[in-house]
């Protein structure tokens, strides 16, 4: 995987907590891309194109400075991370994102935009630990400990799950470059920038072709009107198998292909592209229109 750990900070849990209860007090809407999630996912942007609270899509700012939000206001230790750890003269957009009972189907970020995907710069911080919380890179499966700072290649195909309820509130902060660049470019604190951090990789379990018939074999119970459960049922097993998540679209269409339903077939295969493919800057996909 390209992921990686950038380096470390030790959290102040007391200003934290103030941080987090109010984040807490936000109302839960519509995300943008809300087809790729399943369960709880907030995403609260406290710095984006417009400035808007309410303004959560993501998008190239072509030079401008990204503005802060109402909320920002609202953090102060999370903005004071934001505007010292990081350069903020290549912020585009800064959002807590917190995942409960939930997972995120696989997918690509970023093909949307005009860059080439390597001069855009995600970063990720777990700020409170979930131990059944997971991300997942290209055949990676990896545990964010709280205070890691990590690249996370959000340009590969990637997901997340948090099997439990137990909140996993983390600190997204995206950058980007007009051209080469090192990654200790990211910081204004030099300090911070420390790789070679040791990843926590849980163990996951050998994938056989009897695991991949069993999969196959939920064409006997899929019907248009569960096909998105059935979707983000697939989505979770390579958290526990040693399989790419990318997989999932692949036994979907599979799974399809045998029920005998081409419309089924041809949403599967369009999903697929949508989530890890090409799409346009807006565009939305239905898993439940026929």
């Amino acid at each position: 995987m390209r992921s990686h750990i950038l380096g470390r900070i030790e959290l102040d849990q007391d200003r934290l907590k103030q941080d987090l209860d109010y984040l807490a007090t936000v109302p839960t809407v519509e995300e943008e891309y809300n087809e790729f999630s399943n369960g709880f996912w907030k995403n609260i942007p406290l710095y984006n194109a417009t400035g808007g609270s309410e303004d959560r899509l993501y998008r190239d700012l072509d030079g401008a400075a990204a503005q802060p939000t109402g909320h920002a206001a609202h953090v102060p230790y999370l903005n004071e991370i934001i505007t010292t750890v990081y350069n903020v003269d290549r912020l585009q957009m800064a959002r807590t994102r917190n995942l409960k009972n939930a997972i995120v189907i696989p997918h690509r970020d970023f093909v949307e935009l005009d860059r080439e995907v390597d001069l855009y710069f995600r970063t990720f911080m777990v700020l409170e630990d979930s131990p059944l919380a997971f991300h997942s890179d290209d055949d990676t499966v990896i545990h964010m400990r709280p205070g890691e700072i990590w690249f996370l290649d959000a340009a590969a195909v990637h997901s997340a799950v948090n099997f439990s309820d137990f909140s996993r509130q983390s600190l997204c902060v995206d950058l980007a470059f007009d051209g080469d660049f090192d990654e200790k470019e990211a910081f204004a604190d030099a300090t911070v920038y420390a790789p070679g951090g040791t990843p926590d990789i849980p163990h996951r379990k050998p994938f056989t072709a009897e695991h991949r018939e069993r999969i196959l074999s939920l064409a006997n119970v899929i019907e248009r009107e569960n096909f998105r459960d059935v979707l983000f049922l697939l989505a979770k097993l390579h958290f526990t198998y040693d399989v790419h998540p990318a997989d999932t679209y692949d036994w979907l269409i599979g799974i399809s292909k045998r029920a005998g339903d081409d419309k089924m077939v041809e949403k599967a295969e369009q999903i697929k592209g949508f989530a890890i493919g090409a799409r346009e800057l807006g565009e939305r996909f239905s898993l439940t229109t026929w």
